[in-house]
């Protein structure tokens, strides 16, 4: 488990922040055995001195750990000083990991969701409404349930919005307890056909997804089933005739100009249907119930930022056309 401790400047403690601090160099070649241990005293003593008079400076020393001491930095007048992570830890990310739990202060926001209109509406909500703080750090990623989990666990992200099939939820209920990671059910759906407004689809009610086949899918390559390879969903039809899109605009493009195109849509505002000329149709041949559940770390409580993403989430979540 990654940490963060505020260090008591003793002798004991400057000593094995010291000795890691010159073992970051290495060992020369040029030297004997015997003069690489004196050079090495010698440096630590050193360095031991920079921390003292760092500290009677008024500075404070704070170590990040990852089961054992892996890097250092200080802090002074709220400024983040002299960050050191030892090089075997360094693809682990815990020099970003240290400089966040330092400047805490600094309201930030991470967060992974699905391709997800209600989603990405709620996401400029909060921009909207952070946007008169003088200092603001907000990370927003699009993608599949998988890559979401990465990102929470290993990567610093601190929400997830998975989609996934009701019959899966054994599956993520299991992994993301045994990985410490809380869920909140947002939404509960089944997916509707997105169409255009002039598509012959928008009035017409499908009984058998064959009667796809005259039409061109749309769909985000990107989708990923947990433990499986590949993008298809259980009831994709007509791989024949397919566009496969990464982010929404095109998505929304391509239908709003080809009336002979859908995509299977989890509900979405009125306002985004009514602005790109779309209907969402339910199709009585498709019937299998989804879910987007939050995710986040169970650390004992919430960001304030994290607390109005979420609400703002529900909100648009309650407004959207089902």
């Amino acid at each position: 488990k990654r940490e963060v401790r505020k260090e008591d400047p003793g002798k004991e403690m400057l000593s094995l922040i010291a000795t890691k601090a010159e073992r970051f160099s290495g060992f020369d070649p040029r030297f004997s055995m015997s003069k690489y241990h004196d050079l090495r005293e010698k440096a630590e003593a050193e360095i031991q001195a920079r921390i003292r008079k760092t500290l009677n400076s008024g500075a404070e020393i704070y170590t990040v750990r990852f089961g054992k001491l892996c890097g250092f930095a200080a802090v002074r007048d709220d400024v983040v000083e002299n960050v050191c992570i030892l090089p075997q830890f360094q693809r682990l990310g815990l020099a970003k990991y240290l400089l966040r739990e330092l400047r805490g202060q600094i309201p930030e926001l991470r967060v992974m969701i699905p391709h997800a209109t209600y989603a990405s509406y709620a996401a400029v909500d909060f921009l909207q409404q952070a946007a008169g703080s003088e200092q603001l750090q907000v990370h927003i990623r699009e993608a599949g349930s998988m890559e979401g989990l990465d990102f929470v666990l290993r990567r610093g992200y601190h929400l997830a919005l998975l989609r996934y099939a009701e019959e899966d939820e054994d599956y993520y209920s299991r992994y993301c307890a045994r990985r410490g990671l809380h869920r909140e059910q947002i939404m509960e759906f089944e997916y509707r056909l997105l169409v255009n407004r002039d598509s012959p689809l928008a009035r017409h009610e499908v009984h058998d997804l064959a009667e796809l086949n005259r039409y061109t899918e749309v769909l985000h390559d990107d989708f990923q089933l947990p433990g499986e390879e590949g993008s298809s969903l259980r009831w994709q039809v007509n791989e024949n005739r397919r566009v496969h899109v990464y982010e929404r605009c095109s998505q929304f493009s391509i239908l709003q100009s080809l009336p002979t195109a859908y995509m299977w849509a989890s509900p979405m505002p009125q306002r985004a249907l009514e602005q790109y000329h779309l209907v969402l149709k339910k199709c009585p041949a498709q019937n299998q119930r989804m879910r987007d559940v939050l995710v986040y770390p169970d650390k004992g409580g919430l960001r304030p930022e994290e607390e109005k993403f979420i609400e703002l989430l529900r909100h648009q979540a309650a407004l959207t056309v089902k």
